[in-house]
């Protein structure tokens, strides 16, 4: 990022995505089982957990695994014709997945029902946490008495119930929500902002 000329940090913090909302919604109440890796989180923190809509939620594995990985991997200036193929109504881009298609068609609006609220919510909070980030620059600049080398961080908070914060590419994380709201993510940023200073 540049002002006036001089390069400077950038931590861009992406929270109530509606469309990684959406996923997560479906995967909780589908019951859909898929193992966490360095992308894909724990359970989703979807509560009241709503009843599924199919009997199972096995056959939508590995369909859900691609969708969300498609989400995750978007960026905000790249990405847009992706991102509409795996929007709604039509969620063109899970075609060769027409079960699990079928069910987020037909439940989409549900799950966005619950983004909005939690938005809503949010939104009304967000004044304890805004500038956060800023501030654990500032502490790392004055401890390291200069100021911090020129980075670009996108920081991603998601309802899930895990507390582990992954790396979803050189400078994109997943923060699980609750650990962003508390002492420990400003911690694990703190570190992260020293090795890049």
């Amino acid at each position: 990022m540049q002002f006036d000329g001089t390069e400077s940090w950038l931590i861009s913090v992406d929270q109530w995505d509606q469309h990684l909302d959406w996923a997560l919604w479906i995967r909780a109440a589908e019951r859909i089982e898929v193992p966490a890796d360095e992308v894909v989180t724990g359970p989703p923190d979807v509560d009241p957990l709503p009843q599924p809509s199919l009997d199972s939620g096995d056959d939508l594995a590995e369909g859900w695994v691609l969708w969300w990985r498609t989400l995750v991997a978007r960026t905000w200036q790249a990405g847009v014709d992706e991102l509409t193929r795996f929007s709604p109504p039509d969620f063109d881009g899970l075609t060769d997945y027409p079960t699990l298609r079928q069910v987020i068609r037909t439940r989409w609006r549900e799950a966005n029902a619950w983004h909005s609220a939690r938005k809503r919510a949010g939104v009304r909070a967000l004044r304890a946490t805004a500038g956060q980030e800023g501030a654990v620059v500032g502490a790392v600049e004055a401890e390291i008495g200069r100021k911090a080398a020129p980075f670009s961080l996108r920081i991603i908070v998601v309802p899930v119930l895990d507390q582990r914060i992954r790396s979803a590419g050189t400078s994109t994380f997943l923060v699980p929500e609750r650990l962003y709201a508390g002492t420990d993510y400003d911690d694990w940023l703190r570190e992260l902002v020293r090795t890049l200073a």
